[in-house]
């Protein structure tokens, strides 16, 4: 008959096993966040290209720079202002 054991259960190492799975799950949320972060920045970013290539036609590099350098609200402000611009040098300047 096999015995079921649980390392979380031994004295010394299981307060120490259930500190290190407790900063791994941490840590994985962590970085599941930024990663997250980061693509939806990404999508942001790819959705307001498009709408500025739709509305004044190709960008010039000096904008798509400009744009790349933006955070997430700067992007999220800029998707209002686009629809009311009349040039993609009024509306990134």
């Amino acid at each position: 008959m096999p015995i079921d054991l649980d390392i979380r259960d031994h004295e010394l190492l299981g307060p120490m096993f259930v500190e290190a799975e407790q900063k791994g799950r941490q840590e994985g949320l962590r970085e599941g966040l930024r990663a997250g972060l980061r693509a939806g920045r990404q999508g942001e970013l790819t959705v307001l290209r498009r709408l500025i290539e739709k509305r004044f036609g190709a960008l010039p590099g000096w904008a798509r720079e400009k744009l790349a350098a933006l955070s997430a609200s700067e992007l999220e402000e800029l998707s209002e202002r686009v629809l009311d611009a009349k040039s993609v040098h009024e509306l990134l300047k």
